[in-house]
């Protein structure tokens, strides 16, 4: 192999490896992005748990135990739902931020 034809193949490689560098930024921004969309689905569905429970019991037959049973289950199974995603949005966070760490290094 002669030395222009070893140039010749940096020069592509380092093309492809540009692109991909600019590829991998766009991804790493739209992963985090949808990491926060996460949370925020969390911290959305336990609100709306807060919600039905606070108009349950004021509005609410406190004397029906089908409506105490729907009391316990509807809240309930929304704070259940957001503590899953807030604890998934923990994980995903510490997952991907290494790898938006790693794509600031390439950066430089």
């Amino acid at each position: 192999m002669t030395s222009n034809s070893i140039d010749e193949e940096l020069v592509t490689w380092n093309k492809i490896l540009d692109e991909i560098r600019g590829d991998s930024e766009l991804l790493i921004k739209d992963l985090l992005e949808g990491v926060r969309y996460v949370a925020a689905a969390g911290v959305l569905v336990i609100a709306l748990g807060l919600y039905v429970l606070f108009i349950g019991l004021r509005y609410g037959n406190l004397d029906d135990p089908v409506f105490i049973l729907g009391m316990i289950l509807a809240p309930g199974s929304n704070f259940v739902v957001g503590a899953y995603n807030i604890n998934k949005y923990i994980q995903l966070r510490s997952r991907y931020n290494r790898l938006f760490e790693l794509q600031k290094k390439l950066k430089k």
